[in-house]
């Protein structure tokens, strides 16, 4: 196929990529943040409100009520909650001195939902 025909083929392909591109979600940069929790645990509640005002996205699991969670929870070799685990570093206890350092230099993605499991 001649060189100057194929320019149009080119042009329908970079077009068609840019609409695929543009139509994917974007994904919210910042840190991935797990709360092992129990529904009595007062420093659970500190710890989703921590994450709360700071504007950090969190899954929050109940080891009570979420079978695959306690499971989970039981790998990281702990028996206290909360046990935080960000960007896959487990905190065990409230501690906002280690949960901003787990942090380190990542900002905080823009709010959006949290997500719960076994509540």
């Amino acid at each position: 196929m001649p060189r100057k025909n194929m320019l149009p083929l080119v042009a329908l392909a970079l077009v068609l990529s840019v609409l695929l591109l543009g139509s994917q979600p974007a994904r919210a940069a910042g840190p991935t943040v797990e709360l092992f929790v129990t529904s009595w645990c007062p420093y659970c509640v500190k710890a989703k409100a921590f994450f709360d005002a700071k504007g950090i996205a969190y899954t929050a699991h109940d080891i009570e009520k979420d079978q695959a969670a306690a499971e989970r929870f039981e790998k990281y070799g702990q028996t206290g909650v909360p046990l935080v685990v960000i960007n896959g570093t487990p905190i065990a206890g409230y501690s906002v001195a280690e949960f901003e350092k787990a942090l380190g230099a990542v900002k905080a993605a823009p709010a959006h939902a949290k997500t719960t499991t076994g509540q």
